[in-house]
Formats: C-alpha cells, structure tokens, sequence
C-alpha cells in the first residue's frame, strides 16, 4: 500500500465552500477579546520571569506587536554615489 502523496478523490471537493462563516470568525474574536487582559498579564508574566530568555523574548515580542503593530518589512536599497563616467574618442 502506498502512502503518502496525492490520492485520487482525497481532500474537500472543488467548488465546495469552507465550514468556517463570517458570523463564527466575529464570535471567535469577541470570544477572544474577553480574554484580552488576562493573556497581556500572562505576557508579562512571562517576559519578567520567564526561564528561559527565548521565552522572554517572545513574549515581549508579542507585547510590543499588540501595543505598536508589527513592523513593516522594509527593503533596504543600497544607493551608491558614484561620480559621472567619461567616454574619451580618439582618432
């Protein structure tokens, strides 16, 4: 028997509709929100006392994500200040 990889007729039908609704996405987040306070004190919970300073990184990651946003990824061009080039002829 083989396993793994594609299997003809494995997986939801085309043209079929994800489960998941809007009105159950606005629930699960008003669900969320409740919480709000109680995770942000766990957060700092953690980055205060965390074991671990990868634990106390991530969680103050986090917090600073809810307070400021995430950061936008910025591509940085390099711009180079080079002096005129000067094409000599000569016969």
């Amino acid at each position: 028997m083989a396993r793994g990889g594609f299997r003809k007729g494995a997986g939801r039908p085309s043209g079929s509709t994800n489960k998941s609704s809007p009105e159950q996405s606005q629930r699960l987040s008003e669900l969320a929100k409740a919480h709000t306070e109680e995770a942000l004190q766990t957060l700092v919970e953690a980055a205060r006392n965390g074991r671990t300073d990868a634990a106390r990184v991530s969680a103050a990651n986090a917090l600073l994500d809810r307070a400021y946003g995430k950061s936008a990824v910025k591509e940085e061009q390099e711009i180079v200040d080079l002096p005129p080039v000067v094409i000599q002829l000569t016969k």
